[in-house]
């Protein structure tokens, strides 16, 4: 299972959980992301740094590559493809079978990235974005997640709170309040994965002791993204 967020050079912002087959680089970068179905590739040709693994969950973000998949803020039409000006990503090498309930703490994150008309006006830095969550996932999908995450980048902090929906066994999305220490929230801050979404969650490992967050929000400084990791 992996997870995205990206931006392209045309200034489109998408994010996407599905299944996929990742390749990856001898540090354990992600090289790129191929449907398990079709043998097709769905974003390739990227440079990954901010990279980790630990054998349960991978993470990191690209220079370049590009998007050949709809996220979604697609329509259908090709929106969401093209060369990226950002893209984070984590990928689970297994899902846990039964409910996974507990306290997780971040370990890393990648460098926050602010992407405004189809460029990079800003970068945070690797492991600064940080949170805690409380998890309730039941089988029957009816549990969800409370959360409190901070990404500071562009000389301020931004603070995401929310209560999440469990959307699977193993998933998570949030509507976040979202605030600011500085001016990028002034007006009001959304979220840009979709239905003011800006928390995608994935549980991760067998025994469900790591997780990933792909978050995702428009402020006044443009659009932030990134990915924070998580164990209990």
């Amino acid at each position: 299972m992996a997870a995205l967020v990206w931006s392209t050079e045309k200034g489109d912002n998408a994010s996407a959980q599905m299944a996929g087959t990742a390749k990856f680089n001898a540090q354990g970068g992600l090289l790129e992301l191929e449907d398990p179905s079709s043998g097709k590739t769905l974003v390739e040709k990227g440079t990954p740094i901010d990279a980790g693994a630990n054998g349960v969950i991978a993470w990191g973000r690209w220079i370049g590559g590009q998007s050949k998949v709809h996220g979604t803020s697609g329509k259908g039409n090709g929106v969401d493809n093209g060369n990226l000006s950002t893209l984070h990503y984590f990928t689970a090498t297994a899902l846990p079978a039964g409910a996974t309930v507990g306290t997780f703490t971040s370990f890393a994150s990648t460098s926050p990235t602010v992407q405004s008309n189809g460029e990079l006006v800003a970068t945070g830095t690797v492991n600064s974005a940080s949170g805690t969550f409380k998890a309730a996932l039941l089988l029957q999908t009816t549990g969800g997640a409370n959360y409190t995450l901070t990404v500071p980048v562009s000389g301020q902090t931004f603070s995401l709170v929310g209560v999440a929906t469990q959307t699977s066994p193993s998933t998570f999305s949030g509507v976040s309040q979202i605030t600011s220490t500085g001016t990028g929230c002034a007006g009001g801050c959304t979220g840009s994965l979709g239905n003011n979404v800006s928390v995608l969650g994935q549980i991760a490992g067998s025994q469900g002791t790591h997780a990933g967050v792909v978050y995702g929000f428009d402020s006044r400084l443009g659009t932030v993204s990134g990915v924070i990791v998580f164990k209990r």
